[in-house]
């Protein structure tokens, strides 16, 4: 996938297919794209360091640690690129007061390996179930 973004990148247009007047369409490539992607993080991450831009940083009342989640709903899925080295399972569990539903990385608190939610976290036990949260 890196090879065919690096190859695209050295064009400023790219043919694709034929117009009515079987003349090719061109497609041009925005500036950033390849720059963006490139640079891209994942979901779930440490608010410290910023949220993607469907995210919003959130802190559970009762629970240490905040982390970044995307808004869900029954035909909206969670986002599953999670951080690397995360092996905690992204579900639709939380529900905002203002009736809004989002995204957890949900962990097992009985387990004693926190490397289930990656670096810098850690899986926080709230009504028999883990989410992992960022402790700094």
């Amino acid at each position: 996938m890196l090879k065919l973004l690096a190859s695209l990148a050295a064009f400023s247009a790219v043919s694709f297919g034929h117009n009515v007047n079987n003349e090719p369409q061109l497609v041009k490539l925005h500036p950033n794209f390849v720059a963006d992607y490139l640079n891209a993080t994942t979901h779930y991450g440490d608010p410290k360091a910023g949220c993607e831009s469907d995210e919003i940083a959130v802190q559970i009342q009762g629970v240490q640690g905040d982390f970044c989640t995307p808004a869900c709903s029954l035909v909206k899925k969670c986002p599953t690129d999670v951080p690397e080295g995360v092996t905690a399972a992204p579900q639709c569990a939380l529900s905002a007061s203002s009736g809004g539903k989002y995204c957890a990385l949900i962990c097992s608190p009985s387990s004693k390996d926190d490397a289930q939610c990656g670096t810098n976290a850690s899986c926080k036990a709230i009504s028999g179930v883990g989410i992992c949260t960022y402790d700094d």
